[in-house]
């Protein structure tokens, strides 16, 4: 089934591919967190399927969708880093292009899904090129990602582009009702989610909401400096760094939208651990700051030392305060 906010681009795909005008290549890009790698599979599917239906939906009693269920489809290649928070190496695409080489088994499309798509190096790349050039018949590239801008101008200009927006929050909220949360936590896990609705349920079901929280208190005690930078850097790497760095940047903003419009975080919880720092860091150093959280999200998986990008952040969060603190004094608050 399609996602509800997906609708509307599922049908424009659907006809392409119903019209035979799917180009060779598409590039899905958007927030992280909103099904464009669902759609990208869903996509596979009706292209593999040997019985789709009219709105593409895949029969489930064929062979392929056999193999679709199991992930072992021959023509489905899903290419990914090799570990995680890793970069897509060059070998990795030369092997991927000699297989779109190769004749389909199915005697239908072959489709590959790279996901992240900017998690590619430059020679990954490079190497691509010839393969968006001069794609071979019955073959289709779908690139996923949320980092467009880290890719190469050449690879955008070779990919039909399918831009996604977050959903309505009236949409996403009730289907996060459908999943089994009630009203009040389903807005809030939205809200904290930044409207990456997929990843909301998560939030509830690991008890990500009481960890939120906690990071947000952690900040709060470095601003105060309760707690070293190198310390808070170690206790956020690994699995949570991806998280706590988009929560930052929704904190950030939130601190921007308090100062500038008076407008408090909806998340009442939120809106008093924000509260001191809205009252003493100025706004054109969170717009850099803010600035600066992109970078450091955009670069996961680039190869960078990513303990060392987040310490500098947390030291240049802890200066902030110092910048705060000083302000205070001089102007007597």
């Amino acid at each position: 089934m399609t996602l509800p906010w997906l609708t509307g681009t599922w049908q424009q795909l659907n006809r392409a591919r119903l019209q035979q005008r799917l180009p060779h290549a598409l590039l899905f890009s958007g927030p992280e967190g909103i099904g464009k790698q669902m759609l990208a599979q869903q996509l596979a599917g009706s292209l593999l399927c040997e019985h789709p239906d009219e709105d593409g939906q895949v029969c489930g009693q064929c062979r392929p969708c056999g193999w679709l269920r199991a992930g072992t489809h021959p023509d489905l290649l899903l290419l990914q880093p090799q570990e995680e928070g890793k970069a897509i190496k060059v070998d990795q695409i030369r092997e991927l292009c000699t297989k779109l080489t190769m004749t389909s088994h199915g005697g239908r499309y072959k489709v590959t899904i790279i996901w992240p798509a900017n998690a590619m190096n430059v020679n990954a790349a490079n190497s691509l090129l010839k393969t968006l050039e001069e794609p071979t018949n019955g073959t289709l590239l779908v690139l996923v990602t949320s980092a467009p801008g880290r890719l190469p101008a050449t690879i955008l200009s070779r990919c039909q582009q399918i831009q996604f927006a977050l959903p309505a929050e009236v949409l996403a909220t009730a289907w996060l009702q459908e999943q089994g949360m009630d009203g009040a936590q389903a807005e809030r896990c939205l809200r904290l989610s930044r409207g990456a609705v997929l990843h909301a349920p998560a939030l509830l079901e690991q008890g990500a909401l009481e960890w939120h929280d906690q990071c947000l208190a952690q900040l709060g005690r470095l601003y105060a400096g309760d707690i070293l930078p190198s310390q808070l850097a170690k206790e956020w790497m690994g699995d949570k760094e991806r998280q706590v760095l988009a929560w930052w940047q929704v904190w950030v903003q939130d601190i921007i939208r308090w100062k500038q419009a008076g407008k408090q975080p909806l998340d009442s919880q939120t809106a008093r651990n924000l509260q001191h720092l809205a009252e003493t860091v100025d706004c054109r150093q969170l717009f850099d700051f803010s600035g600066r959280i992109s970078n450091a999200l955009d670069s996961l998986g680039s190869g960078l030392n990513q303990q060392l990008v987040l310490e500098d952040l947390l030291i240049s969060w802890s200066r902030l305060a110092i910048r705060g603190r000083r302000k205070m004094l001089a102007t007597g608050n």
